[in-house]
């Protein structure tokens, strides 16, 4: 999947960790109290983006405690290979982020309408396979009060009610989106690479593919790889490829987050573009994929 740089002296995640944490509260904090008067007609605008900023919070600091390696914990020490799909998570954020921020005043709006898709097809499932079981009703009833409430918020039609709006785009849909609807976006082509790049693996990784279980289950087959490659070369090959997954997993999850970090302060110009910048010139220095991303973007954006 994605390397450390081998070229350059390995830097302790725990240097950099205060300062990126800094940045992702600030991030929030300034959404939150200082959401700009431009958007201020965006309905629900503000709240989903301090939200989402919030929630990348949580998922980094849960990310965190399962890779950390101090303090020692031998029961949690295989929960890093759990990380992967918590990894696609902040990455498919990053996507929507960037597409949002192409049009925040009809992309917010379009993505309010979707949670009245995503009622609306829970209640379809429920009646077709639920509807005659009795326990089931109560239920289907508040699904459709719930309908009821957002299709009247929303100002649906009864059209739009019956035949609702697709579901929020997957990060292939959201690149196809932007090449029809924002082809000259400078993101447009960064947008490109992730697809080719990470999505491909970190869908892998999540979906366990050929690769990605021989890569993250033979950490368990220790039964049958010691006696293939003997005691010693089977000891140093088990820590290697653990080490190197975990630490892949963590300096992913950094880039991700400075990602949307810099996103953030591209479009609203909150003041945090030094302390980035200061981050991406460490994390590039470290990590390859950090310095794609700096390079593609993140050095002509900031």
């Amino acid at each position: 999947m994605f390397t450390l740089r081998t070229d350059c002296p390995p830097l302790d995640a725990i240097v950099v960790q205060p300062k990126l944490e800094e940045l992702l509260e600030a991030s929030a904090n300034l959404l939150e109290r200082n959401w700009p008067q431009k958007y201020s007609t965006v309905d629900q605008a503000r709240i989903l983006f301090y939200t989402r900023m919030r929630l990348l919070r949580n998922t980094y600091d849960s990310l965190m405690w399962i890779a950390a390696d101090c303090p020692k914990d031998s029961r949690r020490k295989m929960l890093v290979l759990s990380s992967a799909p918590l990894v696609r998570s902040l990455f498919e954020e990053l996507i929507s982020i960037i597409f949002i921020l192409q049009d925040v005043r009809n992309l917010v709006p379009a993505l309010v309408m979707t949670g009245y898709t995503e009622v609306w097809r829970e209640r379809q499932h429920a009646k077709k396979y639920y509807g005659d079981q009795e326990n089931w009703d109560d239920y289907i009833s508040k699904l459709d009060a719930r309908l009821d409430d957002l299709s009247s918020k929303l100002g649906l039609s009864e059209k739009q009610k019956s035949r609702p709006a697709s579901t929020w785009p997957t990060p292939g849909k959201i690149l196809q989106a932007m090449k029809k609807s924002f082809p000259s976006s400078s993101a447009l082509s960064f947008v490109e690479f992730l697809n080719s790049s990470m999505y491909r693996t970190l869908s892998a990784e999540s979906h366990l593919s050929y690769e990605a279980l021989i890569r993250r289950g033979g950490l368990f087959a220790t039964k049958e790889l010691k006696p293939y490659f003997g005691e010693e070369k089977f000891k140093r090959l088990y820590k290697q490829n653990y080490e190197s997954y975990r630490m892949e997993m963590i300096w992913t999850t950094f880039t991700l987050l400075l990602a949307v970090v810099s996103e953030i302060e591209g479009h609203f110009g909150f003041g945090l573009a030094d302390r980035a910048k200061y981050l991406w010139v460490i994390f590039e220095q470290s990590s390859n994929l950090a310095k794609e991303f700096w390079v593609r973007r993140y050095s002509k954006m900031l």
